[in-house]
């Protein structure tokens, strides 16, 4: 009985989460955004996975994929503190999925902000960016040696972006072609908003040149729900 209720006390803890990050509610005097972030941290802090699966409160999955992002966007323009991964609000990201407090955390906060939403990716190593694109059935978009291939959908908002040596980052757009466009907006962790900026979460235009993959997770998570939505 104590477990059920510790299960039905998390889930109104985290319906009241999602309606502080969707309508920016202030909280103790801080602006919007600084009150859903810590907000979010905090429950990362507590909580640990796994965590109710399903888009339960979801009516489609454009308004899916728009939680994810603005849950991640509730965390832009945090920083560390002495560029070393070192900050509370990573610190409870990390700890959400039992990672070292001070881990690179661009792969585990794109965990997280989906994990909230009741996404959770079935990947082997929640903190290892190649996790995100080895299994071929989620890849849209590669960069190799004969060129760049799109693979099926056009990519869209929260897609899995590899950038650079390991790193990821979601699209922070709807829409993106990158055999047309030759830039595109992405949101991401553990990286800078330009020279002389701390490291933290921002929103980059990044090179279609720099990416070497696009993974779609969430449209296969929604179809596995909603098997004959569009």
């Amino acid at each position: 009985m104590a477990t059920i209720a510790h299960h039905y006390h998390f889930l109104f803890r985290l319906i009241i989460l999602s309606g502080l990050v969707a309508f920016g509610q202030t909280v103790n005097g801080q602006t919007p955004k600084k009150a859903a972030a810590s907000s979010l941290a905090k429950l990362a802090g507590e909580s640990k996975r796994p965590l109710p699966r399903g888009p339960l409160v979801f009516e489609s999955e454009a308004q899916l994929r728009q939680a994810v992002y603005d849950s991640a966007a509730t965390f832009v323009g945090k920083t560390e503190r002495t560029d070393r991964n070192d900050a509370v609000w990573i610190a409870a990201i990390n700890r959400f999925s039992n990672l070292p407090t001070r881990a690179h955390y661009c792969a585990s906060a794109f965990y997280y902000v989906h994990a909230i939403n009741s996404v959770v990716l079935p990947v082997r190593g929640v903190g290892m960016v190649r996790s995100y694109f080895s299994q071929p059935k989620t890849i849209i978009y590669k960069r190799n040696g004969r060129g760049n291939q799109r693979i099926g959908l056009k990519p869209g908002r929260m897609d899995a972006v590899s950038l650079f040596a390991s790193h990821i980052e979601g699209i922070a757009q709807d829409r993106y072609d990158p055999d047309e466009d030759d830039r595109v907006k992405c949101i991401g962790f553990n990286t800078s908003g330009g020279k002389g900026t701390k490291d933290g979460c921002y929103i980059n235009f990044r090179k279609t040149s720099e990416i070497k993959a696009i993974a779609n997770w969430i449209s296969p998570y929604w179809k596995s729900f909603k098997p004959n939505a569009d």
